[in-house]
């Protein structure tokens, strides 16, 4: 008779008395993911889902003051089509504030930031928050945005603006 190596109960088998604590202790010996990473700046440990822990995710440069250009910029993502994403992501970041309802039909489920003036309009050297910011920006429901977009649609008559 041997000891199980998880439990230390008398088993017939040679190194565990169930699956389950063979698999417990296996998993304990040699997880398959991490479950902290450490900070991109020093060697503090942080949660899977961050980058950078608190001391230095506070001193990242502030996205409302980058121009178009440094956010096209290699250093400042991974890869040139990770732009359009990036710049999305900023968009919601800096509309937050605003009320999540169709400005011109009031639906409410789903709704997307539209620019007024088109993003290819503004030169590289103009801040994202100009670009992306609120005075840019009208939030409107996919068929509105579509409407939008193809000219079928002007904002003087939105019954519900904000």
């Amino acid at each position: 008779m041997n000891n199980c190596l998880h439990c230390g109960a008398r088993t017939a088998n040679p190194k565990y008395c169930s699956r389950s604590h063979a698999a417990i202790h296996t998993n304990q010996q040699a997880p398959k993911r991490r479950l902290t990473y450490k900070c991109a700046e020093c060697d503090t440990l942080i949660p899977a889902s961050r980058q950078f822990c608190a001391v230095h995710g506070k001193r990242k440069a502030d996205y409302r003051l980058l121009t178009v250009a440094q956010l096209k910029a290699k250093d400042a993502i991974k890869h040139p089509s990770y732009y359009r994403g990036y710049l999305n992501s900023i968009t919601r970041l800096l509309n937050a504030h605003r009320p999540r309802i169709c400005q011109v039909c009031g639906y409410d489920k789903h709704v997307e930031y539209c620019h007024k003036v088109p993003i290819k309009a503004f030169p590289d050297s103009v801040a994202v928050q100009v670009v992306s910011g609120p005075d840019n920006i009208l939030v409107l429901c996919p068929n509105c945005h579509w409407e939008y977009d193809h000219s079928l649609l002007t904002i003087n008559s939105a019954p519900f603006s904000t």
